[in-house]
């Protein structure tokens, strides 16, 4: 499958050189998964799109317009990636944005990367030197500007490593390059970095963080700093193109249990997405009167 783009509803590969997003990273975006023509987990990432667009103020575009998208650049039995920006669109003068915000919509089909096929070598993470700023404006949200995972992605390519966990300024655990982490404690609880100061709230680690608590399981937001991770028995990495990783090391602590810990956050997750397909059909075959 070739990569193919539609701009604000239309087929075409390019967007005016003023528009905002090239210019400033003026916008947001999402990556989901599409399993057979459909896209995976699409109620938590509307709901984190919705949030992003609201948090700077861009204007949200309608939900339909996005699924007519997907609908022309997948077919019924395609799988791959789907990735969706929303720029401010064109105008404004240098920094000052245009009032009211004219948004465009930039929705694109990739191939399936490689790591995202089958289930996932577990990983061996050490700390990237690369350091996440501190902005609380901006956290949580997966706005357009990633410079510092690109260089945190270049620098784990020099290294020869699949990917390394990242702190913030403040030296506090965020998350690996591009994927949000979970950890377990010894007394089973599992828990999350805390994402006020930077970082990206994904939308793979909200589902699992409330599958794991109607599964029973306790879970929280803590801010960790790396010392505080000696006493962890486990961790998992998770985004939504990849799924769920085992972490194997920790700055070259072995992790034990972090394979199983991975194997039960895939089987939640993957019962929350069979139970959503299956909604989706039946929605299909009443809205179709078979």
């Amino acid at each position: 499958m070739d990569e193919r783009v539609r701009v604000d509803g239309h087929a075409m590969s390019a967007v005016p050189v003023g528009d905002r997003g090239l210019a400033y990273g003026d916008g947001i975006f999402r990556t989901l998964r599409i399993e057979a023509g459909r896209a995976l987990a699409w109620s938590e990432h509307w709901r984190r799109l919705q949030h992003d667009c609201a948090a700077l103020g861009l204007g949200t575009p309608a939900e339909t317009d996005i699924h007519d998208d997907i609908r022309a650049l997948f077919g019924d039995a395609d799988y791959g990636v789907c990735k969706i920006m929303v720029t401010r669109g064109s105008g404004g003068r240098g920094y000052m944005p245009p009032n009211p915000p004219r948004p465009r919509r930039i929705v694109s089909a990739h191939e399936l990367p490689a790591h995202a096929r089958g289930v996932p070598a577990p990983l061996a993470l050490a700390r990237c030197s690369i350091e996440l700023a501190i902005q609380p404006r901006l956290a949580g949200i997966k706005h357009l500007n990633r410079l510092e995972q690109v260089l945190a992605r270049a620098e784990c390519d020099a290294r020869g490593q699949a990917d390394a966990w990242m702190a913030d300024a403040e030296g506090f655990v965020i998350a690996t390059t591009m994927r949000n982490l979970f950890f377990i404690d010894a007394d089973g609880e599992w828990y999350t970095p805390r994402l006020a100061r930077a970082g990206i709230i994904g939308a793979t680690r909200q589902r699992l963080w409330r599958k794991l608590e109607q599964a029973g399981r306790r879970v929280s937001e803590r801010d960790i700093r790396p010392s505080d991770l000696s006493g962890c028995s486990a961790s998992v990495a998770c985004n939504s193109v990849g799924g769920v990783v085992a972490i194997s090391h920790l700055d070259g602590r072995a992790l034990d249990q972090s394979e199983s810990a991975a194997e039960y956050a895939r089987s939640l997750l993957n019962e929350l997405d069979t139970r959503a397909t299956q909604r989706s059909e039946s929605n299909d075959k009443a809205g179709s009167g078979d």
